[in-house]
């Protein structure tokens, strides 16, 4: 945190909490809109499919570097920058005029959405005192599990007058942030402290370099294996629900959507409880409630049972990410940009490459397989979480 005397409070820090709920909108939007963009752009089902990994794979390769940009750099410029294009990008998918236009589109709104959230993760980790991070990282965590949950939502609503409209809203939301983000650094950037420079570029690059060690490197797996339990085989549940119950999608829909109401509801709690109990023991407690969690829904009798599991699983992963997303901003806070990225990066990895074990698991060996091994990654995560505890000492808060 900043030497400076003054405390922020959480409505002054709005704006950083508001700007993890537009990250996820402009690419979780598509899903709805999937079946009008075929009308709309005249392509078939294959054709319009290579918008997702358009927009997914530069999110996830430029994220490698985007945290390291700012710590070169700035976070003011980063961020506005960043919003900028975001919104620009978003604007150029509204008024897309051929499915080239549009694909072309995807991947400049994927590169630059990832100067979005994982800059705003690290500026609070910046600003705010240790002992509140956690109900800010809670917070935070609450409005970027909004952002997703709202997606869907906001699509559905403007799609009907023209999907245009949903690409519209999302980069005037954007630029809206970017004025706020640019008033806020004017009144409270003196906050965020300067990060040491070295005589040249050169080595500035070097010093960066220099952070990619085994810390990063614990910190990138938890964020694997975080994700790749919570919500690797989610695609799956419905899936699981039709197979084992004949659940419909009305039931199954409201089943799934308990994960997201779960981490509403409890999120700001969370990050209290975070504080009370500290990050690596509030992690270890998250995570041992997932794994319980998705062993409860691999062995659900019905499925109100599983709907109840999953609300459950929702309320452990809120907490989880809370505790991480703490751990993350703290401990590299001279590479905070670095560290937040690469840990964003490799979250949306896990999820992107699941499918890989988790698809043979459930048509080859058993559906509530997935659930099992999903669970011993929830587990597995206890030991780098407790070699990285280790590696920061006692001086580290626990």
């Amino acid at each position: 945190m900043s030497q400076g005397t003054q405390s922020l409070s959480q409505w002054q820090i709005a704006p950083f909490h508001l700007g993890a709920a537009i990250g996820p909108m402009g690419g979780g939007a598509l899903p709805i809109i999937f079946a009008i963009l075929m009308g709309a752009f005249d392509v078939d089902r294959a054709t319009l499919s290579l918008a997702l990994p358009a927009y997914m794979f530069p999110y996830a390769a430029v994220q490698l570097v985007s945290g390291s940009i700012s710590d070169l750099t700035s976070r003011r410029s980063s961020i506005l920058i960043g919003f900028t294009a975001y919104g620009a990008c978003t604007m150029l998918a509204a008024l897309s005029w051929s499915f080239e236009v549009f694909l072309i589109s995807q991947v400049l709104q994927g590169a630059t959405n990832a100067f979005t959230t994982p800059l705003l993760m690290a500026t609070l980790g910046d600003v705010m005192p240790s002992e509140r991070t956690g109900r800010t990282m809670g917070m935070f965590s609450t409005l970027n599990m909004a952002g997703q949950s709202g997606a869907p939502l906001l699509a559905g609503l403007l799609a009907g007058t023209s999907w245009r409209l949903v690409y519209v809203v999302v980069a005037l939301i954007a630029w809206g942030l970017a004025v706020w983000y640019l008033y806020w650094f004017r009144k409270y950037g003196h906050l965020v402290p300067e990060r040491p420079k070295a005589a040249t570029f050169r080595g500035d690059l070097a010093r960066i370099w220099q952070a990619v060690g085994l810390t990063l490197v614990l910190l990138a797996t938890l964020s694997f294996l975080a994700n790749g339990s919570m919500r690797g085989p989610s695609y799956l549940f419905a899936e699981f629900m039709r197979d084992t119950w004949g659940t419909g999608v009305g039931f199954s829909g409201v089943a799934l959507g308990l994960y997201g109401i779960a981490g509403l509801i409890l999120g700001p709690l969370a990050g209290l409880a975070i504080e009370r109990t500290g990050i690596f023991k509030g992690a270890a407690i998250s995570m041992t409630g997932i794994a319980f969690a998705l062993i409860l829904l691999g062995i659900a009798p019905g499925e109100y049972w599983f709907a109840a599991g999953n609300f459950l699983l929702g309320a452990f992963a809120i907490a989880a990410w809370a505790s991480l997303n703490t751990l993350v901003v703290q401990a590299m806070p001279s590479h905070r940009g670095t560290a937040s990225s690469i840990f964003g990066s490799t979250k949306f990895l896990a999820q992107a490459v699941s499918p890989i074990w988790f698809t043979p698991l459930y048509e080859a060996v058993d559906p509530a397989m997935i659930f099992y091994v999903a669970a011993v990654m929830a587990v597995l995560l206890l030991l780098p979480l407790a070699i990285l505890r280790a590696r920061l000492g006692s001086s580290f808060a626990t």
